[in-house]
């Protein structure tokens, strides 16, 4: 009878695929993040590369390369972990609207480990504002500190309520504006007759170049949220 299980179980080896157990137990080859399944090309300038990510509930990203210093901006809530190669493996969890900042080159991959997708943009900065005057706080801010702020970038939430506007002030750097929510608005430029008004969805993205004096009005129903991220 020993006889015949032992048949039965080499029967059952011989039935799996080629490579089935190679394959789980070989770590993963790490690829562009532009041949990642997960990252969409957003928008790319000489200054930075904007990646749409989106990781379902339950999936998990190839491992890929960062190559360049990056900015995070949350549009979704999840949970993630993270393996990054050389750091041991973390879970985190992952709020909207947040700004992180990766440094430098790494390897890593996430898998969301929560209940919803998860959703952001990835800017890679891929070098300095050259050119650019010297950093300073704007006239008449919108927020009166940055959400963020290091060497290379910083960073201002922008809410605004139904009917509510900004005093009118100056963005000195170029940057990148990222709709958190949906909303109409009405810009008016220093030097313009008239305001420009825009109506955004959700992850909507825009370049600015170079300095800009204006003021923002929430012309919908609903509040509005924006994320400037500012190149140094």
């Amino acid at each position: 009878m020993k006889y015949l299980y032992l048949l039965i179980l080499l029967l059952a080896l011989a039935l799996v695929p080629t490579g089935t157990w190679s394959q789980s137990n070989s770590p993963q080859s790490p690829v562009e993040i532009k041949g990642e399944a997960h990252h969409y090309p957003k928008f790319e300038n000489e200054f930075v590369r904007v990646w749409d990510v989106t990781v379902p509930a339950g999936d998990t990203t190839l491992r890929h390369i960062h190559r360049n210093d990056n900015v995070v901006v949350v549009l979704g809530e999840a949970r993630l972990r993270i393996e990054t190669l050389g750091a041991a493996p973390g879970e985190s969890l992952w709020k909207f609207g947040e700004v992180r900042f990766g440094k430098a080159t790494y390897v890593h991959r996430a898998m969301n480990v929560g209940t919803t997708p998860f959703h952001n943009f990835t800017i890679e900065l891929l070098k300095p504002n050259a050119g650019a005057p010297a950093p300073s706080i704007p006239k008449e801010p919108i927020v009166s500190t940055p959400v963020f702020e290091n060497e290379r970038v910083r960073a201002f939430e922008v809410t605004l309520e139904p009917g509510q506007s900004t005093s009118m002030h100056t963005h000195v750097l170029s940057g990148l504006a990222i709709a958190l929510t949906p909303g109409q608005i009405e810009v008016t430029t220093q030097g313009k007759n008239s305001p420009d008004r825009l109506d955004l969805p959700l992850g909507d993205l825009r370049w600015r170049a170079g300095a800009v004096t204006h003021t923002i009005k929430n012309v919908g129903k609903s509040r509005f949220s924006a994320v400037d991220v500012e190149l140094k």
